[in-house]
């Protein structure tokens, strides 16, 4: 009788563990973060979650399209120049959603007069809460509705703004395909 019990016990016990064990493990591996997730965006969310709206910025293609945006630093030197003609380019290459995107540059308070003037492209007028959250030199995509979903930080060569671009097309691609909004 003793060795039976002893048996069921432990078939009991190894029942409890093969069950329990995946779980332990599971909660073991991601506290101590052993785990990378896959990501496959470029760019870096922009959490917490801001639209254009609280920032206090007007917003003239709200509900109506993505924006795609620079933000314009004081002084636009040739590097400035091409990331506005990448920003041009990447347009142009969304293809089929095209139209459902509008180029924009962001245009602060510090900005050259001058050189606003010049550019080609549809502006944005922002203050200072909104460059605090997207900094000069940087890409921006805005959804329809003014939510701030991705940021592209200021990169230093003409080979890593090729990469960035390429990974800010990728990006708003598959935003597009994904979303039902605009």
């Amino acid at each position: 009788m003793n060795n039976t019990l002893t048996r069921s016990r432990l078939k009991l016990l190894a029942l409890l563990l093969v069950f329990a064990l995946p779980a332990i493990l599971a909660k073991l591996v991601l506290s101590q973060h052993w785990y990378n997730s896959g990501v496959t965006n470029k760019g870096r969310l922009i959490d917490p979650s801001n639209n254009l709206q609280a920032l206090g910025v007007a917003n003239p293609y709200q509900g109506a399209k993505w924006q795609l945006g620079y933000v314009l630093p004081e002084h636009c030197d040739t590097f400035c120049k091409q990331q506005i003609h990448y920003l041009q380019q990447s347009h142009v290459a969304l293809g089929k959603y095209q139209q459902r995107v509008v180029p924009v540059i962001l245009v602060g308070e510090q900005s050259d007069p001058e050189m606003v003037a010049q550019l080609p492209l549809d502006m944005l007028q922002v203050n200072d809460s909104f460059t605090n959250v997207v900094g000069s030199f940087e890409y921006v995509i805005v959804d329809p509705l003014g939510q701030l979903v991705m940021r592209y930080p200021q990169v230093d060569s003409e080979q890593n703004l090729v990469a960035q671009s390429k990974g800010l097309l990728a990006d708003l691609r598959k935003l597009l395909k994904l979303s039902r909004v605009g």
